[in-house]
């Protein structure tokens, strides 16, 4: 059975947020062109009467207020209820959020999923057992995950993820990225800022945009790593894997060694007269790096349909 409870709040221009706290419920926010937070609880339960729904929800403390452009939503269930129910959680909350575009958002969560579109704004996203998920948001994003994965499409702000066991999946950052887990694969598809990048039992790949102007450093233990350079760049690599390991390099790139040697569980080298030094450091796997060509520069089609400068 199902309950729904909506609510609308009109909020100002500027300085909105929206901070959630919730014991149980998957969480989805989307923007809108609008100045109000929109608000959609489904609360269902595994009941046939409208008794039995009553009396799951009478232990369910449900609040939303607002203070100013801040909107505030809390759900907790009482402990004294929760030895009379054979099945965690007894209510199943589900939350369908509109905010505007421009919108800092917090959400805090003990399982289900927690999805936000693309907005504008400080993201902060905690969660016990359930997944988070991203698209472009244009500021910083912070992601907490103790068992769940974590998927951050992209970000012009600085990105702080860690899990706990899943794995971490970042697109585009457009500024410091710092990333950990402890089993949980890695992946930063384009890195512009900073890097620094942890793992214990896990596998990291980093792939790097042109020009790299920021250091970046590595370390992963019980894992492998993968460094993905544009041959144009220029950059110092720092590379070191297990003495059980090596470090390879692959693809047409246009190194400068100066000590090890590809192959060897060593290799520093420089590319293109060397930059902001790359380190890269498998305690329990191998480097590799590979090299691509850069990606063709769009040109502009003329009105006669050609394609030219």
């Amino acid at each position: 059975m199902e309950r729904r409870v909506e609510r609308r709040f009109d909020v100002p221009a500027s300085n909105v947020a929206l901070k959630i706290d919730t014991f149980s419920g998957s969480v989805r926010i989307e923007a809108s062109d609008g100045n109000t937070i929109e608000v959609v609880v489904v609360q269902s339960a595994d009941v046939t009467t409208e008794a039995a729904m009553d009396d799951r929800l009478a232990a369910l403390d449900l609040v939303m207020t607002q203070q100013d452009g801040t909107v505030m939503l809390t759900a907790d269930y009482r402990k004294y209820a929760v030895f009379s129910w054979k099945s965690w959680p007894p209510v199943a909350l589900s939350y369908e959020i509109k905010v505007p575009r421009r919108c800092d958002v917090q959400v805090f969560a003990r399982e289900g999923s927690i999805v936000v579109g693309s907005l504008q704004g400080r993201v902060v996203l905690g969660n016990e057992a359930g997944g988070i998920f991203t698209r472009d948001i244009d500021g910083p994003v912070t992601a907490r995950s103790k068992s769940g994965e974590i998927a951050i499409t992209a970000a012009t702000g600085a990105i702080d993820a860690s899990t706990a066991s899943g794995n971490i999946t970042v697109g585009r950052a457009g500024s410091s990225t710092r990333l950990s887990s402890d089993g949980g694969y890695i992946e930063l598809q384009q890195a512009s800022g900073e890097v620094k990048i942890s793992g214990n039992g896990s596998d990291a790949k980093v792939g790097f945009t042109t020009p790299i102007a920021y250091p970046v450093d590595i370390a992963v233990s019980g894992g492998s790593i993968m460094l993905v350079v544009e041959s144009g760049g220029a950059a110092t690599f720092d590379l070191r894997s297990s003495m059980f390991g090596k470090v390879s390099v692959r693809g047409a790139i246009p190194l400068k060694v100066t000590a090890g040697k590809p192959g060897r569980s060593k290799l520093q080298a420089t590319l293109n007269g060397g930059g902001p030094v790359i380190m890269a450091r498998a305690s329990g796997g191998s480097v590799v790096l590979r090299g691509v060509e850069p990606l063709p520069e769009a040109r502009a089609e003329n009105p006669n349909g050609s394609v030219g400068p």
